[in-house]
């Protein structure tokens, strides 16, 4: 493999990306829950547009009556389809009313002072953040009046999901503090409005919390500083294991803060890998991908599609019984010629165990001019060229791969995934690393094992490709 040149850690990470130039890209649109004004409790969604059509946007949940700014996220560069579907899942729980920004902007600015009035910081995202996402307050924006506190003018704190009972008891300390007894009224153990779309999804957790334990910690280093800690934490991390996926260690003593380090390390990858793909490259490979999977479903209702049958009645539940249980290639090609006498699926298996590249190759070029369309045989073809650097990027596409197809197995899956893998990994490709990373969300595969190994595979590969390209710069 050919030594990639270093690529510039200068490239904008989101982050830097929203705080140095989201306020350059027009409004798109902005979103109030209804009834805000009179629950005093306000959910602001305000979204940006890029020249390419995607959106970055930021939400912001504001607490009229006490605590100011409570939480914020953002998102950054999506398609307007993503942007679309988070949407549409705050009308389901909040009822998302269409506002003028100066309204949003109100919003929150009106929140964030009373807040701090009475000792309150907003989120910390927001001062580091998505603040960024807004115009800056100045008399273009006019003024509306928002009404904050509790209807008898004093700030009302009311305990809702975000907060704990040693979060509300600090709160209380809080009050007590600065305002004195009696000039605050208080809901203990209350329900929340926005109880439904903060706690009702545990898969929306990682949204609105820190992904990794030690992220701010590393987030102030240098990017020299963080390659070193990298480095050192990875240096006895000799290599990824193909098949489970997790790294092999070699060392006969086991290292009690094994799951620290894991989480350091997970910590550092991320951050490295801000600093060093190009997320235009990334966007583009994640969109393209999302585009063309909503076109496809996993499922084993497929295993007649990838054995090569051409009827789907001639496959039952007893063939996919003993086909998807633990057996050899021998035993399946045995079943398979028994069953239906020769099927494309034989030829991919008797070609994968080959270990001669010469033979292999003569192999899959006599299968794929019998059979052409093959998923698998393709993908033997795609792993080949790989191995002699002339594969073209343009054939990472599903429809390249299954064509017209509309269900795929799980099984086909994870060898296309495993070839886009081999071929960024081969590469060098870090961008293209972080896009398969971020395009395999684990959620939507919990129920199929051959993926869930995969992804475990992908998360090693990531960082053992990392650790190599940092080692070669």
């Amino acid at each position: 493999m050919k030594k990639k040149q270093k690529q510039s850690p200068q490239i904008l990470s989101p982050e830097n990306y929203i705080r140095q130039r989201a306020r350059n890209l027009p409004i798109f649109k902005c979103f109030v829950n209804d009834g805000w004004d009179e629950q005093g409790l306000a959910h602001v969604t305000i979204s940006r547009k890029h020249v390419n059509g995607n959106i970055t946007y930021c939400s912001y949940l504001v607490d009229l009556k006490c605590l100011g700014i409570k939480d914020t996220l953002y998102q950054f560069n999506v398609p307007e389809y993503e942007f679309d579907e988070y949407k549409d899942k705050l009308d389901d729980n909040l009822g998302m009313i269409e506002s003028e920004y100066n309204l949003g902007h109100n919003i929150i600015h009106a929140g964030w002072e009373y807040a701090e009035e009475i000792g309150f910081e907003p989120h910390k995202d927001f001062l580091s953040i998505t603040q960024y996402m807004l115009e800056e307050d100045s008399d273009k924006i006019p003024l509306i009046d928002i009404h904050c506190g509790g209807e008898n003018g004093k700030p009302l704190f009311v305990q809702g999901p975000l907060e704990d009972d040693t979060m509300a008891g600090m709160i209380m300390n809080r009050l007590e503090k600065t305002l004195g007894a009696g000039n605050y009224d208080y809901v203990l153990g209350g329900g929340d409005p926005f109880d439904d779309s903060y706690d009702d999804d545990d898969d929306d957790d990682d949204i609105w919390d820190n992904e990794d334990d030690f992220f701010d910690e590393y987030s102030g280093n240098s990017y020299k500083e963080n390659v070193a800690i990298f480095l050192e934490l990875t240096q006895y991390l000799e290599n990824v294991a193909s098949e489970d996926g997790m790294f092999e260690n070699h060392r006969d003593d086991e290292d009690p803060d094994e799951e620290e380090k894991f989480k350091r390390i997970g910590a550092l990858t991320n951050l490295l890998y801000d600093d060093l793909t190009d997320f235009k490259e990334v966007n583009r490979w994640v969109t393209k991908w999302n585009k063309e999977a909503r076109d496809y479903t996993i499922t084993n209702a497929a295993y007649w599609q990838m054995l090569g049958l051409q009827n789907e009645n001639d496959f039952t539940y007893e063939d996919l019984s003993y086909l998807t249980k633990d057996a050899n290639e021998a035993k399946l090609s045995e079943y398979i010629r028994e069953r239906w006498g020769e099927l494309p699926y034989v030829d991919f298996l008797e070609i994968d165990i080959l270990d001669d590249p010469s033979e292999k190759k003569a192999r899959i070029k006599r299968a794929l001019k019998q059979y052409p369309d093959h998923a698998l045989l393709k993908l033997e073809d795609m792993a080949i060229k790989i191995q002699d650097d002339k594969l073209k990027k343009t054939e990472l596409s599903f429809k390249s791969l299954f064509g017209e197809r509309k269900e795929i197995t799980p099984y086909e899956y994870v060898m296309w995934q495993m070839t886009w893998l081999d071929y960024f990994a081969s590469n060098y490709d870090l961008s293209g690393m972080e896009a398969l990373f971020l395009f395999n969300d684990p959620e939507n595969y919990t129920e199929y094992p051959q993926v869930t190994m995969f992804l475990s595979a992908l998360y090693a590969m990531r960082i053992s490709v990392l650790r190599i390209f940092l080692l070669e710069s």
